[in-house]
């Protein structure tokens, strides 16, 4: 994992930092640290972001772009899609209050904590780009699937299960007469 992502809030400039990085597939798997990896996998991620401070309190302000790979939800080719977004923070200094004093407000929600004089921004980034990934990938907006039968790629071939398979349970409906 790339140390260029750590921030050191003692040497921070007043007027802030400005952060531009690319980074690729290993360095997001290493933000997982050998646990269960995402569905999708990163090529690339762009991120320009600016870091600043009022007091104790840290503003990450970003946009970020990225490429992610998956497989069709429809047909289980793989899919390469694009994602981005801007990307805000407000992190302060980690409590020392015990879990039965916390009552969190709203404010609070939105806000993380962060301990000592360095600031990893991997995590925050790793974030962002699981957030941006679609519940749903498809290869193209019209991608036909596979076939519930015999499991052929409808967009590459045909099959004739369609037309000569009936569903049991629906079969007693063919004899159904309505009767004005």
């Amino acid at each position: 994992m790339s140390d260029s992502l750590k921030i050191n809030l003692a040497i921070l400039p007043e007027e802030g930092l400005r952060l531009t990085f690319s980074e690729g597939s290993v360095w997001f798997q290493g933000c997982f640290g050998g646990g269960a990896l995402p569905e999708f996998s990163l090529v690339s991620a762009d991120v320009d972001c600016l870091i600043t401070r009022s007091g104790d309190t840290i503003y990450v302000r970003g946009d970020l772009k990225a490429q992610m790979r998956q497989e069709c939800s429809r047909c289980l080719e793989p899919a390469t899609f694009s994602a981005g977004g801007a990307f805000a923070y407000t992190l302060v200094p980690e409590k020392t209050e015990t879990a039965e004093d916390l009552e969190l407000s709203a404010q609070e929600l939105e806000t993380s904590y962060y301990r000592g004089d360095f600031i990893d921004l991997a995590p925050i980034i790793c974030e962002q780009i699981i957030l941006l990934a679609p519940m749903k990938i498809l290869c193209t907006e019209d991608c036909k699937g596979l076939c519930p039968h015999c499991g052929v790629n409808l967009n590459t071939g045909s099959c004739t299960c369609r037309s000569k398979k009936v569903d049991d349970r629906l079969a007693v409906l063919k004899k159904f007469k309505v009767i004005n």
